[in-house]
């Protein structure tokens, strides 16, 4: 069965912009500004709480890590109008507290791209956005949730967050090359998963 190319794939869009975080950040660094972090908080919750799972391999933690990263948010938000990138800010500061929960449990000091643990995906994007159907985001999804964790966490960091794989390489540790194989790597793999049939309607 035939599946559509790595081309096609990578003239997906994610559907979300780091405009609305811009704005977010700014009104958060002129006030208190509780609708703000609200609205940062649903926004990004889901996608700093994948990258802590992925490091930290526990649920309940990733939950408490990422909720810590807002509360951080909302002391230091006098501070935000200077973030350039307001999406990599955050994924780091995900990040960062994710191996201080390591070593506070002393389970690790540092913790390479190769050990990271498996975590739930959903891809944000909806089928207006692609303009295809549900059932064909179904699919991605599936074939997204079988790649290895390593492989799927920067795919979700570049096709979902829209990072640069300059910036995925900074984030994880790890180099440019690596993140162009993986990319090669998980574009084939999902191209392949996604029957011909879809691309004839």
């Amino acid at each position: 069965m035939r599946g559509i190319g790595a081309e096609n794939l990578r003239t997906l869009e994610s559907g979300m912009t780091t405009d609305a975080a811009y704005i977010l950040f700014e009104r958060l660094s002129l006030g208190e500004d509780e609708e703000a972090l609200a609205g940062l908080h649903h926004l990004y919750f889901y996608r700093l709480y994948k990258l802590a799972c992925s490091i930290v391999g526990e649920k309940e933690a990733a939950e408490e890590i990422v909720n810590d990263v807002f509360l951080r948010i909302w002391q230091r938000r006098p501070l935000l109008k200077a973030v350039v990138n307001p999406e990599l800010y955050l994924l780091k500061c995900a990040r960062n507290r994710s191996f201080e929960f390591l070593r506070s449990q002393r389970s690790a000091v540092h913790v390479g791209a190769d050990e990271l643990h498996d975590f739930p995906v959903q891809w944000e994007v909806s089928p207006e956005q692609l303009l295809i159907s549900s059932e064909m985001v179904r699919y991605i999804n599936k074939a997204i949730d079988q790649l290895a964790p390593k492989c799927k966490l920067i795919f979700l960091l570049v096709k979902e967050s829209n990072l640069k794989y300059k910036e995925v390489a900074e984030l994880l540790n790890i180099s440019v090359k690596t993140v162009e194989a993986q990319m090669s790597i998980a574009l084939k793999k999902i191209g392949l998963a996604v029957p011909l049939t879809f691309l004839q309607h």
